[in-house]
């Protein structure tokens, strides 16, 4: 039964228009004055912070809303598998929107921050996978996904994860964040530990700099760089994001099937032990009032994204 101190769908809001209010503020701050320092400041005081203050305020078991339950090696080993079979998917979905609204002029994909030596390599991994794993886990998986739980187990993965999709503030990465947003909270609700989260995060963003940090040594390698950058450069934006399309459609359909008999056997297994990880609360009624806060962060990530298309009708 849900009681008076549980988390409701008005705090999960709550506290998204705060960490919102704080982006947009500290950690935008921050990162204009120097982008590695500003990140780890936006992870550990605008994303972490503010959900583990807000639970002890509101004095309830911390260990309970984030769900600080252990998971298997099992698990966590094929959680690990199916985040990187779900990877092409994310992107798909962030190439297909990209496809889209490149048909009004040109793009300007902003660009994550590439490592270029070993060194930077360690530091984006420590910043981009292992505390953007930790901290915006608990942010969205514990606190938002478990305030939205009083209204069904599907609806707060399905909210959570497209918050966590407007939360990047960013039209070129929207669709991908709330692909994995899904996949992470049906996972963290499954295994009923956040760990599974942490896990699948840490694995993304880790394999996301990998790839990065692969791709500028192979640079180094290339024949004549100057022009191939000439022969990208002269394919129009609209045909290369077609073909990039077709291409992790095609790709997504193969793997995300694979990744579903992977979560068949999570799932297996869980009901083998007779867990029970669904439903923890009551579902009751949600009252309209519950919503006002995302009324300012909507009309935010409106300013935010009108401006990034104004952008790309300028560049034709």
């Amino acid at each position: 039964m849900l009681d008076r101190k549980e988390l409701r769908v008005l705090d999960a809001n709550i506290l998204y228009l705060i960490g919102a209010a704080l982006f947009w503020t500290i950690g935008v701050y921050f990162q204009v004055k120097n982008l590695q320092s500003g990140l780890i400041i936006t992870q550990y005081i605008v994303i972490l912070l503010p959900p583990i203050i807000y639970i002890a305020a509101k004095k309830l078991s911390i260990r309970e809303v984030l769900r600080l339950n252990k998971i298997s090696f099992k698990h966590g080993f094929l959680i690990a598998c199916i985040t990187l079979l779900v990877y092409p998917v994310a992107v798909f979905g962030n190439v297909l929107l990209m496809t889209i609204i490149s048909f009004l002029g040109n793009l300007n994909i902003p660009q994550l921050p590439m490592a270029t030596s070993k060194d930077e390599y360690l530091v984006l991994m420590f910043i981009i996978s292992i505390s953007a794993g930790i901290c915006e886990e608990i942010f969205f998986r514990g606190f938002i996904l478990s305030g939205y739980e009083r209204m069904g187990k599907k609806k707060a993965i399905i909210f959570s994860a497209i918050l966590f999709g407007f939360f990047h503030f960013n039209i070129y990465n929207l669709l991908g964040p709330i692909v994995l947003g899904l996949v992470f909270g049906y996972l963290v609700l499954e295994t009923n530990s956040i760990f599974a989260g942490m896990i699948g995060h840490m694995v993304n963003n880790g394999f996301a700099v990998t790839l990065g940090f692969i791709l500028n040594l192979a640079v180094d390698f290339l024949p004549d760089r100057e022009m191939i950058d000439k022969a990208v450069e002269d394919i129009p934006t609209t045909s290369a994001m077609l073909a990039n399309t077709v291409l992790f459609g095609i790709i997504s359909i193969i793997t995300s099937l694979v990744a579903y008999q992977l979560i068949k056997i999570i799932k297996k297994d869980r009901k083998d032990l007779n867990s029970e990880v669904y439903n923890r609360y009551e579902e009751t009624d949600v009252k309209k009032f519950e919503f006002i806060p995302l009324i300012f962060t909507g009309i935010l990530f409106i300013i935010v994204v009108a401006i990034q298309i104004k952008e790309i009708i300028s560049l034709g």
